[in-house]
Parts: C-alpha cells; sequence; structure tokens
C-alpha cells in the first residue's frame, strides 16, 4: 500500500481531534478505494498501541499537566511508521490529572465526534467510547465515571471490583459485556454477556440485570426488558440501531457523534423510538429522525430541537 494512502489516513485520523473536521470529506475519502479504509484501520489499531505502550511507561512518568490542545505536525513529519506514531501520540488525547498527593493519578480519555475509541484500562479491562464520550479512571482501583457512552468488557476478577459511575448512578461489574448511553437523566444499560449490578442516586439496593437485558432508568426508577444482543452497542459496526429506546437518548447520540447540539422538547424526549439512523452529518441524521417520528425539528442557529407539533 503506497504511502501516500498512509499519510492520508494518518491525516484524518489526527484532523478528528479538531472541531472543523471535515466529516463529509472523510466519509468521501473512505468510500473512494477499499484501501483506504484498510489504511485508516491500520492507523486506528496503531493508535491503541500506543496506547498500550504508554501505560506500560507511566509507573515511570512524573504527573502531567491537565489535557494540553493536540499540536498539528509540519507536513514533512508524516511519511514513514515512525512519523506516523508520533502524530498519533500528539493526537490521541489521554491526560493525566493529580488531585492530592496520596492520590493515584486519575487518567482520562476522550474520544473524538464522529469516532469510537477502545482503551486499555487494566488486565482484562478495556471500554470502547462511544462518540463525544469521556471517561476517566483513577489509577488502578477500577473506579471509573463515565459521560456519554461506552462499551465494557470486563475479565471478573474476585480480587476486583470495577465500578462505573455515570451521572451519579453506579454500575457494579459481575464479570461482563455491557454497554452504557446516558443523556437529560436517563440511563440505559444494556448486557451482552455476564451480569451487571445497578444502584441509582440515592438508593441503596441494586437492580441485578443479566446478559440478553436492558435496564432503562430515569425518574428515580428502573425497568428490565430484555435486549437482542446483535443490537447492544452497534455503534461499533457503524450503525444506530434502537430498541423503544427514549428519543432523548438518540438525540444525544447524534449531538455526541456530529460535535453539534441536538435535544428534544418537552415529553417528547421521553417516547420510545425502534428504528436505525445510518451515521452523517448533523442535518442528514436529524431529517431521517423526523421522518421516521414525525417530529419537526427547529432550529435556533445552534442547537436542532425535535418538537412535536401535535402535543401529543
Amino acid at each position: 500500500m503506497s504511502e501516500d494512502i498512509h499519510e492520508a489516513a494518518a491525516r484524518w485520523h489526527g484532523a478528528q481531534q479538531h472541531d472543523d473536521m471535515d466529516w463529509e470529506g472523510f466519509t468521501a475519502w473512505l468510500e473512494a478505494d477499499p484501501r483506504h479504509r484498510l489504511a485508516y484501520d491500520e492507523i486506528a489499531l496503531l493508535d491503541l498501541q500506543i496506547d498500550a505502550a504508554r501505560e506500560t511507561l507511566q509507573p515511570a512518568t512524573p504527573a502531567l499537566a491537565p489535557i494540553s490542545p493536540p499540536r498539528r505536525l509540519p507536513r514533512w513529519a508524516i511519511g514513514s511508521g515512525v512519523a506516523v506514531a508520533a502524530a498519533l501520540a500528539l493526537t490521541v488525547g489521554i491526560g493525566f490529572r493529580q488531585s492530592e498527593p496520596d492520590k493515584p493519578a486519575v487518567r482520562e480519555f476522550a474520544s473524538a465526534a464522529g469516532t469510537s475509541r477502545t482503551v486499555r484500562l487494566a488486565e482484562g479491562v478495556t471500554a470502547t467510547l462511544g462518540a463525544g464520550s469521556r471517561l476517566a479512571a483513577a489509577g488502578t482501583d477500577g473506579h471509573m465515571q463515565l459521560t456519554g457512552s461506552a462499551f465494557f468488557s470486563i475479565h471478573h476478577d474476585p480480587k476486583r471490583s470495577v465500578i462505573v459511575d455515570v451521572g451519579g448512578a453506579r454500575i457494579r461489574d459481575v464479570g461482563t459485556r455491557f454497554a452504557v448511553n446516558s443523556a437529560d437523566g436517563v440511563l440505559s444499560v444494556s448486557v451482552e454477556e455476564g451480569r451487571i449490578a445497578l444502584q441509582l442516586p440515592g438508593q441503596t439496593v441494586e437492580t441485578e440485570v443479566d446478559a440478553g437485558q436492558e435496564a432503562l432508568a430515569q425518574g428515580g426508577k428502573v425497568v428490565l426488558r430484555p435486549v437482542r444482543i446483535a443490537s447492544i452497542a452497534a455503534w461499533r459496526s457503524g450503525r444506530f440501531v434502537y430498541d423503544q429506546a427514549p428519543l432523548a437518548l438518540v438525540a444525544a447520540d447524534i449531538a455526541r457523534y456530529t460535535g453539534q447540539p441536538v435535544a428534544v422538547a418537552g415529553s417528547a424526549a421521553q417516547r420510545p423510538f425502534s428504528g436505525v439512523l445510518a451515521p452523517g452529518d448533523r442535518a442528514a441524521m436529524v431529517s431521517t429522525l423526523t421522518q421516521l417520528t414525525g417530529l419537526h425539528a427547529e432550529s435556533d442557529g445552534q442547537t436542532i430541537r425535535l418538537v412535536d407539533r401535535t402535543g401529543g
């Protein structure tokens, strides 16, 4: 494969860390030649390898400042495997912060709009962040805080307790693979394998969620229902699949994926939605959603709001 294709793949990968990313151009580039997708996947894999290598060096690395803005490399710096790795290392977006001298450093991971990102958090623990999501992991004690969506794969270890905090809710792993999505007071946890225990803010009772189940939490209540395994975190394979999902979560997915605000007005935010959305720009995804739901899109120049004009 030519160096020009790998150079372009590295530049597209790095550009995703910037607000002015040309998503239409990126999609056109991927579709122009099958080799482009292969080259991009190779670059993304190299990104993950850099993450893993960085983690092995952490004990010898002093506490660093919070995440700094990514730097651009000059054109001559791209063109070889070493240069590509250097470019990725500068655009990865991992930060460390030390809150108190006697507490372990907090590792922070973020995914850009339009792309997911897989990170290795500890032995047997990985997380794939949905677009526009953030995850903070405190040292190696298995305690994490998630904003947005993610898919977790955790090998059960009786000596380790893995806890994920999402908007005040607490998800305790019992050795599993599960997906989390949250927005505007709505939380969805779908279990692909194993079992998790969910505890809502201000409550002491845990709700156990088994493989093939989804826990939908809102208004201080948890509802369990069956979920198709194939639809869990389907965004990992390039599409958004919903089965009776509150529209608030659907709008949040579009907003995080496109990097532009989308909201649902009033009680329509809780309306269940079933369907499939293809990734695209905000206008295209919102247009598809309005056609499937009958809602109307209104814009104030910045945020698109989906409104039910029928009053239902």
